[in-house]
Formats: C-alpha cells, structure tokens, sequence
C-alpha cells in the first residue's frame, strides 16, 4: 500500500511538471507582430444595407468569405490575404457589386450608389495605380463614344461604305488599348497590377497567344506566384 501511495506521489508531481514545463514553453512562444494585414473601413452613401459580404472571385463567379453588419452606414473588415486580389463586396437585399483589389494595408472605401463602379479608394497603392490605369483605358475607349452617332445614321441609311470605315476604326481602337495595356504591363512588370491586366487580356475576342507568352515572361518572379499569374500559367500550358 505505501508503494502504491508513493507512486501515485510520484505520477502527480511528474504530470505537474509536465504542466509548468508546457506553460513556460508557451509563454516563450513570442507571435510575430510584423505581419502585414489589411483593414478595410468602408462608408456607404445613399443606400443601406445592413450587411456587407466580402466575397472572392474565382472565373465569373463569387462566393462570399466573410462579413459586417453595417453600424452608421460604415463597415470594417480585417484579415490577410497572401497575395493582392481583385475581390467584390456585396450588399445585403441590394445588387450592387463593386470590384477593389484586396492587399496586406489599412486602407478606406468610399461607396456611393450614384458612382458604384467608381468607388472612392483611400491608402491602398495598388488600387490608386489600377485607377490610374482604368482612367487612361476610358480616355481611348472615349473615342468610340464618338464613333457611336456616326455608326447609327450609317446603320439607318443601310450605308455599307461607311459602316465598313467605322468598323475599321473600331478595330484600330481596340488595337490601341491592347498596345497600351501590355506597354503598361511591360513599364510595371514589378507590380501584381500588371498580373491582374495581363489576365484580362485572356478575356479578349482575339487572343495572342505569344504576345500573352512573352510578356508573362517579364514578369517579376514575385509577381508570378500571384494567383492571375498562375492562371495565366495554366493557360499557357493548354496552348
């Protein structure tokens, strides 16, 4: 019998070490504070929903990761993402989508319904340069605006001459804006930015195949562990 208390003596001290020992371990586990993470503060104008999802964008669809309950008319959401995404926020019983990119800092969005593919983006580099970007594309595609009365009268008139000039025009255009999206991508070939435009140009009527090959080549090697670049990638390999 006393051996038996000596051991049972014996098993509690040993599992009570056991405990300190595991408990000094976990305080001397530091968590590394140099993280990056985002922060998205948002505020709503002119409508109001009572949540907001945050949502990721896989091909043309989207499905919700996350969400926050809307308290006067702002929203928060934090978190980190591996690489800067284009991600989507919707709105509860509204069907508005608007389209950020996602990176690792504190940055503010400003939504208002008027303007919902416009949305005021403060602190985030990567969307002031992709906003820079989408300005100069609208100032190319501000040509076709011009374009459209003529090719309406031509159209009415049954007048094939000119509606054969103005689709060559219109060609001429869109030749334009590809030039100057993979001159961008070339000129900025260090910023994920770049990734996410050259991946748009698979979405395009006429794909060059080789033009696409050879500017995913200059592309940074961080750049190219982004997800469009891996999916640019993966197109190159079925082609």
């Amino acid at each position: 019998m006393k051996r038996f208390f000596l051991l049972v003596i014996f098993s509690l001290i040993l599992v009570s070490c056991k405990k300190k020992d595991s408990q000094e371990k976990q305080q001397n586990i530091s968590i590394p504070t140099d993280i990056k993470r985002f922060e998205l503060k948002g505020s709503l104008e002119n409508f109001y929903p009572k949540k907001v999802f945050l949502n990721k964008i896989i091909e043309n669809s989207i499905y919700p990761i996350d969400s926050s309950k809307v308290i006067n008319n702002t929203f928060t959401f934090k978190g980190i993402v591996e690489f800067p995404e284009r991600f989507a926020l919707t709105f509860q019983d509204y069907s508005s989508v608007v389209i950020f990119i996602l990176e690792n800092t504190n940055f503010e969005l400003i939504i208002n319904t008027d303007q919902i593919n416009d949305p005021i983006i403060k602190g985030s580099k990567l969307n002031k340069e992709l906003t820079e970007y989408k300005t100069k594309s609208k100032q190319i595609f501000k040509k076709i605006d011009y374009l459209f009365p003529q090719f309406q009268k031509a159209r009415l008139e049954n007048d094939a001459k000119e509606l054969s000039e103005i689709g060559n025009e219109l060609k001429s255009i869109e030749k334009e804006y590809i030039n100057f999206s993979f001159n961008y991508i070339l000129q900025n070939k260090n910023s994920y930015i770049a990734a996410m435009i050259l991946r748009d140009q698979l979405k395009s009527t006429t794909i060059d195949t080789l033009k696409i090959k050879k500017t995913y080549q200059a592309l940074s090697s961080d750049v190219k562990k982004s997800p469009d670049a891996q999916i640019i990638a993966t197109f190159l390999t079925l082609h």
